[in-house]
């Protein structure tokens, strides 16, 4: 809890003077029977809402009884209203002082000290304010935030049962759940629930129950039946979900609980501290869902106290995280050749040293839950394609691949460059309950469609059909499906982006990223049916919120400093945008919306001006920007109520975004020249052309130039990200390589491919979540909004950008000494004429520099943001009813 510390020894002074002046006149003023007349009419104006009729009222009524602690405690709650903190503070301290079995006074003092920042105070009277008062809800919260085992008893260690407790099973390849006394098939419709907001870090999760019980109402509401969780979140969420269940026995939301860890240190997952510890943390998730954990606070995890026994509702365990494969391989070489398991729930006749390490594991947990509460449930670790069981023909490893390019002479990888997706794998079909275990065992994939690349490029996966059409994931899913037959599947992840920026291609175009969000709800719609489809046991969607925090391959480097990527919204990282709830930038209703209220644009800060007289001469350059964007609106003089005329007409928007005497410093086409250098060029020749370039030396990814040169490994190693001057009017386009070129094992060749993330979308913001840009017909307006990203601004909210100047192995960056912007409106032909300018040209069409302001952004600590739910809710809302 964070509090205002206000409250300072002069006004506890000026409260005591009060109190001792008020004292006096009690023992000096006699009482008049008129005074209670006019309290009670103080009080009846109070509640009306005549807040200063009452103070005059309750005024008067201590004229005639100084003693009238119902006059008293009035003024007290007008000072309150008027957030007149000291006088409210001074009022309630003379009622409980007079009064100690006032409720009223008790409760006033309690919110005034709330808000004068005194804690302590606050929750001693809020604790007096309920034991008079026990239906008094609103001290109830008051005090759920100051403290919220405020009314909690000790906790006492639950009885063990006689009986084996078991809610939930596996039955051949699906769930069952008890239904009073018999079992019912149970297909998981999940939600994976990440719970970080803007501004925190991953660990600094929401502390309110009430947060919890709105998104688990979501969920529910949407029809889902499962959450899944990855780790420990705070007591607030399972008292949450606690409360939800007992309220909607019909509807009652199940939770597949995880167990969080790191990497071991050098890959030893035998390592004898790392290992206590993840087992530490396994004892703390079996405690806590029985309601009986105590957590002392550590860093980067929740803490508390964990008294809502939500056992009954626990679908299960899935112990672990996506372990990376050279890990993997690591911990087999240390212990070659096959091995076997036996325990007590689970026994594995033979498989690798990583398959025998994680059945051990899997075993210890449901041993833990068996011997203290006598409960159990389905177990399972985390799995993902790139250590699946299966043989994927186009997917070599580091040596075959370097070995086929020295052979036809083409570029070897740099450093960074991932491998080994098929090299090594784990196989949950290996392991087997033991007959003493009644709850059963499942495996568990996060499998999304456009990863890795074997799912684009093996001849099975390209061929294969779903009941809806063409589909390497449908293909995919249902191999792994025969290979687990026999048991249960889940696919506990899957879903795509809403993302302007793309990571990642795939055949159908179900990219990592680059969908609006209309055609996000379609993919994940389709994805969701083919889960069901392929014989799955279910699917739990990725994720509940957009999460700033995360980090994509193709952008983390340019995300500097890192720790700052909770504090802005890059469209451009796939990973921060798969939300069912989408968290956008700024204050609902404040920012610019394309195609919306055009005096949100024409609001925004001037910087430029120009006096060309011809219809479609650039009037004004206004900039601003929230979390996600810079925001650009030029106004064209003379277009009003016209439509522009991209046939004979185009726009070009200049942007020097560091240093004037850095850039490009000659238009395209040589239509002008300037004292300012300029790294961005935005060109808009009308509604189907319109794209953003870069200067080349400014430019963070290869190009397209790569893949015919053949260094076509997207980024993987650091080039210089620089300006410098230029006088040759170039600037290149924003391609970039998603998909690097690869060698298959049997000497193969697939092409890289890639994207220009440059290329500029119109339209309104109702048209596409993901337009870039439109004009304004009615305001004669051409509204444009840029990703930080684009620019290379590595944090917005520290005024950083990229920029290298002499180092090297790491990517350099500056502080923005702000942006100065330039437009031109030109006829389009064989011999392009500017028409007008802003600023304007002089002579010979060139930019002087003190023709030109600077802007800078303002930054931010904390970021602004709020919450709206995509179009995927309704699309899975509709599916799961119809389907359930």
């Amino acid at each position: 809890m964070h509090w205002n510390l206000h409250r300072t020894a002069t006004t506890c002074a000026l409260g005591v003077g009060l109190l001792a002046s008020r004292q006096n006149l009690d023992a000096q003023q006699p009482c008049s029977p008129e005074s209670g007349v006019e309290s009670q009419a103080g009080w009846n104006a109070y509640r009306t809402g005549a807040v200063d009729s009452a103070a005059s009222r309750f005024r008067h009524a201590l004229a005639l009884c100084s003693r009238n602690l119902d006059a008293t405690i009035g003024l007290g709650y007008v000072a309150l209203r008027h957030d007149q903190l000291p006088a409210a503070d001074s009022n309630f301290q003379y009622a409980v002082a007079r009064d100690s079995g006032n409720a009223d006074a008790w409760a006033g003092l309690a919110r005034t000290a709330y808000r004068l920042g005194d804690g302590s105070l606050a929750e001693r009277a809020a604790r007096n304010g309920v034991r008079l008062d026990p239906r008094n809800l609103e001290l109830r919260q008051l005090l759920d935030r100051l403290n919220p085992d405020w009314e909690r008893v000790p906790l006492s260690a639950p009885k063990r049962p006689r009986t084996l407790q078991l809610s939930a099973r596996t039955h051949g390849e699906r769930f069952e759940v008890r239904a009073s006394v018999n079992w019912s098939p149970f297909y998981v419709r999940g939600v994976n629930l990440g719970v970080t907001l803007p501004g925190k870090f991953p660990s600094e999760f929401p502390q309110d129950s009430s947060i919890y019980a709105g998104w688990l109402d979501t969920i529910a509401t949407m029809h889902a039946n499962t959450v899944r969780v990855y780790t420990i979140l705070p007591p607030a969420f399972y008292r949450a979900l606690r409360a939800w269940n007992l309220s909607h026995s019909d509807q009652a939301l199940w939770l597949i609980h995880g167990v969080w860890t790191e990497l071991p240190p050098e890959h030893d997952f035998d390592d004898p501290a790392w290992k206590r510890d993840f087992r530490e943390e396994m004892d703390r998730v079996v405690n806590l869902i029985h309601g009986n954990a105590k957590i002392a606070p550590r860093p980067g995890h929740a803490s508390g106290r964990y008294d809502a026994d939500v056992s009954r509702w626990v679908l299960g365990f899935i112990i672990g995280r996506e372990w990376e494969p050279f890990a993997v391989k690591a911990f087999d070489a240390r212990h070659p050749g096959t091995v076997a398991f036996a325990g007590r729930y689970l026994n594995m006749p033979h498989g690798s040293a990583m398959d025998r390490w994680m059945a051990e594991q899997c075993d210890f947990m449901v041993t833990r839950e068996v011997l203290k509460y006598n409960s159990m449930r389905p177990v399972a670790y985390t799995n993902w394609p790139t250590l699946d069981p299966l043989h994927h023909p186009t997917e070599s490893d580091a040596h075959q691949e370097a070995d086929w390019r020295r052979r036809v002479g083409r570029a070897l990888p740099g450093p960074g460059a991932e491998y080994e997706n098929d090299a090594v794998g784990l196989d949950a079909a290996l392991v087997h309950p033991t007959r003493l275990n009644a709850a059963g065992w499942f495996a568990s994939y996060h499998a999304y469609p456009y990863y890795p690349d074997f799912m684009l490029y093996d001849g099975t996966y390209a061929a294969a059909r779903s009941s809806e059409g063409r589909s390497n994931y449908f293909g995919y899913l249902s191999e792994l499906q025969r290979h687990h037959a026999g048991m249960p599947l889940l696919i506990s992840e899957y879903g795509v982006p809403s993302s302007r920026g793309v990571a990642h291609l795939q055949p159908q175009g179900w990219n990592h990223g680059g969908h609006d969000e209309v055609e996000m709800a379609g993919i994940d719609a389709r994805l969701t049916r083919e889960i069901r489809e392929s014989g799955a046991a279910g699917g739990v969607i990725f994720a509940l919120l957009d999460e700033w925090f995360k980090k994509n391959w193709i952008v983390l480097d340019y995300e500097i400093p890192q720790e700052n990527t909770r504090q802005w919204h890059n469209t451009m990282d796939a990973e921060q945008n798969y939300g069912i709830f989408g968290i956008y930038a700024g204050v609902k209703g404040k920012s610019p919306v394309l195609g919306g209220d055009a005096s949100r644009w024409s609001g925004l800060t001037q910087i430029g001006s120009g006096s060309g007289p011809q219809p479609g001469s650039p009037r004004s350059i206004r900039l601003g920007n929230d979390e996600s964007y810079l925001y650009l609106a030029v106004e064209l003089h003379g277009l009003e109520k016209h439509e522009f005329d991209w046939d004979s007409f185009a726009v070009r928007v200049l942007i020097d975004s560091y240093r004037r005497d850095l850039g490009q410093f000659t238009v395209p086409d040589g239509l002008a020249t300037s004292d300012v250098g300029f790294e961005f060029l935005a060109d808009f020749h009308g509604p189907k052309s319109a794209e953003l370039r870069i200067t080349p030396d400014y430019n963070p990814y290869a190009g397209a130039d790569a893949i015919v040169n053949g260094d076509d490994f997207g980024h993987f190693g650091h080039r210089p990200i620089t300006s410098v001057a230029r006088t040759d009017g170039r600037f290149d386009t924003l391609f970039v390589i998603t998909n690097r070129s690869r060698f298959a094992r049997n000497g193969r060749f697939i092409p890289a491919s890639g994207y220009d993330r440059g290329r500029l979308r119109y339209g309104t913001a109702d048209q596409s979540s993901l337009s870039d840009w439109y004009y304004d017909r009615t305001a004669g307006l051409l509204e444009v909004r840029i990703p930080w990203g684009l620019l290379n601004v590595s944090d917005p909210s520290t005024g950083t950008l990229l920029f290298d100047r002499e180092q090297r192995g790491a990517i350099g960056t500056a502080t923005s000494d702000g942006m100065r912007v330039a437009a031109l409106t030109y006829s389009t032909g064989s011999a392009p004429v500017v028409i007008g300018a802003a600023p304007d040209l002089g002579s010979g069409n060139h930019w002087n520099s003190n023709a030109f302001i600077s802007w800078a952004w303002p930054v931010w600590t904390s970021p602004s943001y709020h919450l709206r739910l995509k179009p995927v809710y309704d699309s899975l809302r509709a599916l799961w009813l119809r389907d359930p």
